[in-house]
């Protein structure tokens, strides 16, 4: 996602620069992880209505500047961050990154060789789950700082404080 408002189009893809590269951003009511489409897309202009409005939305990037038929082929879960809305501010409540080594497979059908998980709570409780080829270990931690999970709500389009991958 990125971080001043991109250019957007009539498509529902608005170009940004999260990752210091070209990124496709597309806007839907939520993200199909196994077909790996978008479900009900939006354009930017119903999305920053939705946006304005508190409604729930998603933007889903993807570092390519291709076109949409291309994001299907090219996008793949890497990093997925849940934000929970409270008190004005949102707050990271769970982040997981997937590595699927030299896997070729896609959407549903992809099983990550290791997956990573931080569930966070607002009072400094952190649980930690890590499996690598179907081993899982857990781990939690209490008395956490969490102070760099809180991120202000930010205007329509600038999300690099949201995708950034130095999340605390």
């Amino acid at each position: 996602m990125a971080g001043v408002r991109p250019p957007k189009d009539q498509s529902g893809i608005a170009m940004g620069n999260p990752w210091d590269s070209g990124v496709m951003w597309t806007y839907c009511e939520r993200w199909n992880k196994l077909t790996e489409t978008p479900v009900n897309p939006m354009t930017p202009a119903q999305a920053r209505a939705r946006h304005a409005s508190g409604e729930l939305y998603a933007a889903i990037a993807s570092p390519d500047s291709h076109s949409v038929p291309t994001l299907r082929v090219q996008m793949r879960d890497s990093l997925d961050y849940t934000f929970t809305l409270l008190d004005e501010s949102l707050f990271l409540e769970s982040a997981t990154s997937y590595d699927y080594g030299e896997s070729k497979e896609r959407g549903g059908y992809a099983d990550a060789e290791r997956m990573e998980t931080y569930e966070f709570t607002t009072d400094g409780f952190i649980h930690r789950a890590v499996d690598v080829d179907g081993q899982e270990s857990r781990e939690s931690r209490q008395g956490v700082d969490v102070t760099g999970s809180w991120e202000q709500v930010p205007n329509f389009g600038a999300y690099d404080a949201l995708t950034r991958r130095d999340h605390a």
